[in-house]
């Protein structure tokens, strides 16, 4: 009786942590822009700060206006360094995959939570992998304008 006991408690501990811990799925995508021409690159790259690396999808494809960004910093993040070989062995996203990942990270959190991504960039001969964090990002359009009213014509008759 205590074999059996032991046995349902076991298996339901255990059972209970593989729903609890779950898998993390890994989105790797590969970013070229060198073999991409001009006109149908997507990619805005920039850094803000001293230290942040921003990739922005130009992509109105989020709520409210927002863009898919990846982000992570240059000077904590160690990038890993892989030889062709290597790449091949990965499974890579499409990008139309990309941001279809990512939307769902960014609306549904407890999807998101258990899924990483990875950007991997051209470094010589060899590839960078960089693990992104996931941001919304809204470019921000400044209108320099001010409205004026017209002016009031009883007064410029008097003059």
């Amino acid at each position: 009786m205590k074999t059996l006991i032991f046995a349902i408690l076991f298996f339901c501990a255990v059972t209970g942590a593989a729903y609890a811990g779950g898998k993390i799925d890994s989105v790797y995508y590969l970013l070229d822009t060198t073999k991409t021409p001009v006109n149908d690159r997507m990619w805005n790259i920039h850094e803000e700060n001293p230290t942040l690396k921003f990739y922005v999808i130009n992509c109105n494809c989020i709520r409210y206006d927002y863009e898919p960004s990846f982000v992570y910093d240059i000077s904590s993040t160690k990038c890993e360094i892989i030889d062709k070989k290597r790449l091949r062995a990965i499974k890579l996203v499409s990008l139309s995959k990309l941001i279809e990942q990512a939307k769902e990270f960014l609306t549904d959190r407890t999807q998101g939570s258990r899924q990483s991504f990875f950007l991997i960039e051209p470094a010589g001969k060899k590839y960078a992998i960089h693990q992104v964090r996931v941001l919304p990002y809204k470019t921000g359009k400044i209108v320099d304008f001010e409205n004026v009213s017209a002016p009031d014509s009883t007064t410029l008759r008097k003059q």
